[in-house]
């Protein structure tokens, strides 16, 4: 966007520190929250699905990763499209009410068909969130502040991973303990089931709230624009937005095959339970997150006030070095406990990549497109990241290292492409920005 924009968003700061400006981060935190808790509580429960439903951990990876992701990605896409021209706080409505009801029919899925058919709905209604949510938040805050308000929305990233793992593992053991013994409708059913169940029931209490939400004005729109000048913003100056897409994407590989299999990874070989193994991966991811989130963005904000907005792209080169190292710890972890350390360092790399590559595409288009490429960004990564990380995981494990106990070596060598494919992508930008600053120092 050019400097008269942004210097007429900063005299329009009206909702930068307003409560309704924050109510709306608060609430599509917790909305982003759940989404994440719904997406990944399978993960704790990998061993007893493919238990109950006779299935391999190939067909348990396509449940995890790319029956969810497939329509995630298709429908993102005109998911942006419709959030860049309707009411984005009715969209979001929809999509929750959506995810939470297909959450519910995963827990009372009878076969893999059935299941995978309830994983598609979860992919379909969580399509709608981020591009709508990022969309209106940008609207909501002046640039001095989208850093941040950016970075606090993404924390429902963050607690939702990490929930689905602490906290399912905690209620897993509270059903396990016949906690639920009195619940009519669920008594009767398997644990794992009844844990899903639980997980979509949230959802519709959160509905109503979201009704508090303002729809915001939105800021220097001129109505959607045509398609091929989406394309031609997307590849201006060298390719920017496209390549923190890809990047993106690349990452996700790395996100996704760790969080799929890192619970299932402790119970096997290193003889934890359920809620040990959970709260283990979600305390590391929860507090690299926040840190990550937070700290991340309002960084990136004080590069942006001292340097100017583009200069935000500097900082994902040190993201994604921290991730290449989260990477290489990850192949050289010996103890549970060191895993789990080589996964905090991971996410606290590819969160803070997360955050700040969000508010580089938003500042680096107009606004009549830009819950448009966040829809983008996120139809590459659900693609390429949920759809590969799972599923590479038990094939890499069983082709490369020889079988399906190398889960830690498989991940390893995984991730550590991703985040080496992520470096390659973003350095020519990245690099371009930093000798740029240099020249003015």
């Amino acid at each position: 966007m050019g400097n008269h924009h942004a210097m007429s968003e900063e005299r329009d700061d009206d909702a930068g520190s307003s409560a309704a400006g924050w109510r709306a981060v608060a609430l599509l935190c917790a909305a982003l929250l759940l989404s994440l808790t719904d997406r990944l509580i399978i993960n704790l429960v990998v061993d007893p699905i493919r238990t109950d439903l006779g299935l391999t951990d190939f067909r348990v990876s396509l449940l995890q990763g790319a029956g969810f992701a497939v329509i995630f990605a298709l429908a993102g896409l005109p998911a942006g499209r419709l959030a860049d021209r309707v009411n984005r706080r009715n969209l979001i409505a929809g999509g929750l009410a959506l995810w939470s009801a297909a959450t519910i029919a995963c827990g009372l899925a009878g076969d893999f068909w059935s299941f995978l058919a309830a994983r598609v709905a979860v992919g379909l209604g969580e399509a709608a969130l981020a591009p709508a949510a990022a969309s209106l938040i940008v609207d909501c805050f002046s640039p001095r502040r989208r850093g941040l308000a950016l970075g606090v929305f993404s924390l429902g990233a963050t607690f939702g991973a990490g929930s689905a793992l602490f906290i399912g593992g905690v209620v897993l053991g509270w059903i396990e303990g016949g906690w639920f013994a009195w619940a009519p409708g669920i008594a009767t059913l398997a644990p794992w089931r009844q844990l899903l169940v639980l997980a979509g029931l949230p959802g519709f209490v959160l509905l109503p709230l979201l009704f508090l939400i303002r729809e915001p004005v939105r800021r220097h729109s001129a109505g959607l624009i045509a398609i091929s000048a989406v394309l031609g913003r997307l590849v201006a100056d060298n390719g920017m937005v496209l390549r923190v897409c890809l990047v993106k994407g690349a990452l996700g590989v790395g996100d996704y095959a760790l969080i799929a299999w890192l619970p299932t990874l402790l119970q096997r070989s290193h003889g934890m339970t359920s809620l040990e193994a959970g709260g283990l991966v979600g305390l590391s991811l929860t507090a690299s997150g926040v840190v990550a989130s937070v700290a991340g963005g309002a960084l990136s904000d004080r590069l942006a006030q001292r340097w100017g907005a583009p200069s935000r792209i500097a900082l994902l080169l040190a993201c994604y070095l921290l991730a290449l190292a989260g990477a290489v710890a990850t192949l050289l972890a010996q103890t549970g406990g060191q895993i789990a350390l080589a996964f905090a360092v991971w996410a606290l790399g590819s969160i803070s990549g997360y955050v700040i590559g969000h508010v580089v595409m938003q500042e680096s288009v107009p606004n009549e497109m830009r819950a448009t490429t966040v829809a983008l960004s996120l139809t590459v990564t659900a693609l390429v990241g949920i759809s590969l990380g799972p599923t590479l995981v038990p094939l890499v494990a069983e082709r490369v290292f020889g079988g399906g106990a190398a889960l830690q070596s498989a991940m390893g060598a995984i991730s550590l492409g991703a985040a080496l494919l992520a470096l390659l992508v973003i350095w020519p930008p990245a690099m371009a920005r930093l000798l740029a600053l240099r020249a003015r120092s």
